[in-house]
């Protein structure tokens, strides 16, 4: 069956990223502040930094047709690097700033990189006089950014998005936020990369477009997310897993400082419903969990508060539709089965860069097949049980590493956990069977067989945990996202 939103339909913006930004603002309104600097500049001072910046790239040849590498932190910095790039006509090519030269100079490669926003490029004193400057006119159609899927299964692919999927996705976005009650004007914390598309379209550009004041820095830090809660009067946040364990359950955490804290959107990975709860118990705040992909620009969904469980996606935003199809014969399942959501809308990539084997996997008849397994509730709301090649097939039964996952959290002695697949025993006796990799609290004596009877004790047979590996800390990329393939080549 088809599903669309509760919500109805918007009129979608026919501009470019910083026609969104730009096109209607209030000049004194505030725009950025960098936590870790103190710096902060209103709408109409980040645009006087744009713009100068534009004249500086459009001297050195940077224009329509430039693929330009962005490498930059979190910060005032970036916004002015990203909508310059797009102002002059060139595509950003997105580019965590962690990410070891090597592997930095292999996504440039993939993404076919002309040129690179330099340190020196950008202008970042609001005081500087700028002289007026031809800029070229830039199409809705254009491409607008190549960030990279996530490579959570090991092989990242450059995904073509234009201005007008980034744009609509961010009205789409804002339509959802608007139903929970969040508005123009609001104090948001951004605390998750924007190199990556969480980061840069539902933290940065949706932000903007809405008004919005952004706080961020260039490194994530526990204490210092508190405490701009407390200094800043946050009153939505931007969160991923990782970041809500955190919140539930680390004692550097002193929910007096959220006493502003209206909503949490949680996005990256699933969040399970317990710990969504937790964190709203403790931080007397409202989760809404959103979902998207890279390939989506990235929401199609998102809670809206007092009608979604913690515990779903939401609905789907405007102007968007989802089914859920069988993973084998690809037909629609019955309302509350589990299947493939697939999802289509204005907010869909063009296609994978320069890969028209995978498009052609990924879009089909204008429907994106996510990868991801849903199951459609009662309440109309969605629930992502897994990824589908992350699901382990054990004696016929299918097991959902994030089922066993949200369990193993908890548990009082486990900090973090993560299952994957992990093949056991020669030739026709091999088997993939669960294992999961823990992180324990501090002063744990937990071990291996005991916490394989905890787990056997409140799951059906099948799922059971059948091999424990304790490590140090959970592999995890830069949106939250758990790296399982890093953990299926960790010896026992």
């Amino acid at each position: 069956m088809l599903h669309r939103s509760p919500l109805p339909d918007i009129a979608l913006p026919e501009t470019t990223i910083y026609g969104v930004v730009f096109d209607a603002f209030d000049p004194g309104r505030p725009a950025i502040t960098e936590l870790d600097t103190g710096r902060s500049v209103t709408y109409g001072q980040l645009q006087l930094l744009i713009d100068a910046t534009v004249a500086n790239l459009l001297a050195r040849g940077i224009g329509p047709g430039s693929v330009v590498a962005l490498r930059q932190p979190n910060s005032i910095g970036f916004a002015v690097g990203l909508l310059a790039v797009a102002r002059a006509g060139a595509t950003a090519c997105l580019i965590g700033p962690t990410l070891i030269d090597a592997e930095a100079r292999h996504l440039a490669r993939l993404a076919g990189v002309t040129d690179a926003v330099r340190t020196a490029d950008l202008v970042l004193d609001p005081s500087v006089e700028v002289a007026p400057v031809d800029v070229p006119a830039v199409s809705p159609g254009a491409v607008a950014a190549i960030p990279f899927s996530s490579g959570t299964t090991g092989h990242q692919k450059g995904v073509v998005l234009t201005h007008r999927s980034i744009t609509a996705n961010a009205a789409q976005f804002n339509a959802a936020l608007s139903a929970s009650g969040i508005g123009e004007g609001t104090a948001v914390a951004a605390p998750l990369p924007f190199s990556h598309i969480y980061g840069l379209n539902t933290l940065l550009l949706s932000s903007l477009a809405a008004g919005r004041h952004v706080h961020t820095a260039a490194k994530y830090d526990l204490p210092q997310f508190v405490e701009a809660h407390r200094a800043h009067g946050i009153e939505l946040s931007f969160i991923a897993p990782p970041l809500a364990i955190a919140l539930a359950n680390h004692p550097a955490v002193d929910p007096a400082a959220f006493a502003s804290s209206r909503h949490m959107v949680c996005g990256a990975a699933p969040l399970d419903e317990e710990l969504a709860r937790t964190v709203e118990r403790r931080l007397g705040t409202t989760i809404l969990q959103g979902y998207g992909t890279t390939e989506s620009s990235p929401v199609t969904h998102v809670g809206i508060a007092g009608k979604s469980r913690p515990g779903s996606i939401g609905f789907a935003v405007p102007n968007t539709e989802f089914r859920i199809v069988d993973l084998e014969t690809r037909a629609e399942v019955p309302d509350g089965e589990r299947g493939e959501l697939q999802v289509r809308g204005p907010q869909l990539m063009e296609g994978y860069l320069r890969d028209a084997d995978a498009t052609a996997q990924a879009l089909r008849g204008g429907w994106l097949r996510t990868g991801d397994i849903a199951r459609l509730g009662e309440d109309g709301t969605v629930d992502i049980i897994d990824r589908a090649k992350d699901v382990i097939k054990y004696h016929g039964f299918q097991v959902a590493p994030a089922e066993l996952e949200a369990l193993l959290l908890t548990h009082p002695d486990i900090e973090d956990a993560a299952v994957a697949s992990y093949a056991r025993g020669e030739g026709c006796e091999r088997e993939d069977v669960p294992r999961a990799f823990v992180v324990k609290r501090e002063g744990s004596a937990l071990d291996a067989e005991g916490l394989m009877s905890w787990v056997a004790a409140r799951v059906t047979p099948y799922k059971k945990v059948r091999e424990v590996t304790f490590v140090g800390e959970i592999p995890r990329n830069a949106a939250g996202k758990i790296l399982r393939h890093q953990l299926r080549d960790l010896p026992l």
